[in-house]
């Protein structure tokens, strides 16, 4: 699968400076990306002196579908584009749109184009478009759902049939208007697509597919061999950072908090079978399992965390820790924190 990154675009869309770009694009670099799209009036305020951080072949600009823009992006260095454009039917195929394939074709690009507003037509009216295209069959299809009028069954049913109507590569990009970039893409991924638009933790103006959600799917539900994931939480926290995007603890995959066990039957079954509520073990994303002591937990809760310091506690301990965790809890509205819990062991707190 290859990943298609928009994070990178989001970094260019709020003015990040040179400085922000460069390390964002170390950080991307990092991550299991195929290719880093570009807006190209976007990298034209950075005189593309951030492409000695990538190579021609990792980055794509994103222009309109007009000769002068393929021109432009000529000029700037690319040597990978994607056209986008939307047609007002499913059978308009302008000689704007022609004109500038050609151009692209001229300079020797490799080119996809993108209907951004695909999800509007029909498979028929797509496949006809695509047929009147001039140098079709050395493109990639970008199937935009720009709308976010799909759901992950029609996107597996329209993408699957149209794979096997086209014999070129087919792109899938989502939008996440009403939280389904991520579970769209999986349809996506489950027809066959090439590729996927992808963004960390899905940031940009309309959202897109979560990049380290579909990387873990792939590894956990598609079973798929892909590459060391262990970094992955730890590379997708500082490109939120980079960006000024604070990280939700409980976001899937790289919160803070998405393995804190509280509720004592968690923690017990955890302990037991980490299988039972973790898809994954933390250390697959380079995280760590927390265990949170409050007002929900258990015995089980008090002697896993002691275990975990190298402490083992007698059953009378846990439950006088346990009454006085839970006091302390309702009495603050709080969980109690590591530093609390071992003071109470010790008898420092009255």
């Amino acid at each position: 699968m290859i990943w298609v990154d928009q994070t990178l675009n989001e970094g260019l869309r709020i003015g990040m400076d040179k400085g922000n770009i460069e390390k964002l694009l170390d950080l991307l670099q990092e991550l299991q990306l195929g290719m880093i799209d570009c807006r190209v009036i976007e990298s034209e305020k950075y005189d593309w002196a951030f492409s000695n951080k990538v190579t021609p072949v990792q980055v794509r600009g994103i222009i309109h579908a007009t000769v002068e823009d393929v021109k432009f992006a000529h000029e700037l260095g690319f040597t990978n584009i994607m056209l986008t454009y939307a047609p007002i039917s499913g059978k308009e195929i302008t000689d704007r749109i022609s004109d500038s394939l050609l151009a692209a074709q001229k300079f020797n690009m490799n080119i996809a184009l993108c209907i951004e507003n695909a999800s509007h037509f029909s498979i028929e009216e797509l496949e006809g478009l695509w047929r009147e295209l001039p140098t079709a069959e050395a493109m990639t299809f970008v199937y935009g759902d720009g709308e976010s009028l799909l759901n992950p069954l029609s996107t597996f049913k329209i993408l699957s049939e149209l794979i096997a109507r086209l014999s070129v590569p087919v792109e899938f990009h989502g939008h996440n208007a009403y939280g389904l970039a991520t579970a769209n893409a999986l349809g996506a991924m489950q027809a066959g697509v090439k590729g996927i638009g992808v963004s960390v933790a899905g940031v940009g103006q309309y959202g897109h597919a979560a990049l380290e959600e579909l990387i873990m799917a792939q590894k956990c539900l598609f079973v798929q061999e892909i590459g060391e994931t262990g970094k992955l939480a730890s590379i997708c926290s500082q490109v939120l950072a980079a960006i000024g995007v604070v990280l939700p603890k409980t976001k899937a995959i790289i919160g803070e908090d998405i393995f804190a066990h509280e509720s004592g039957i968690h923690v017990d079954g955890v302990m037991k079978n980490p299988q039972l509520y973790e898809s994954f073990s933390p250390e697959d994303v380079g995280a760590s399992r927390k265990i949170i002591i409050g007002k929900h937990s258990g015995t089980a809760s008090i002697l896993a965390k002691f275990k975990q310091w190298d402490v083992l506690l007698t059953a009378i301990e846990a439950q006088y820790l346990l009454k006085e965790v839970r006091r302390r809890a309702v009495l603050y509205k709080k969980s109690v924190d590591d530093d609390m819990l071992w003071q109470l062991y010790q008898g420092q707190v009255v």
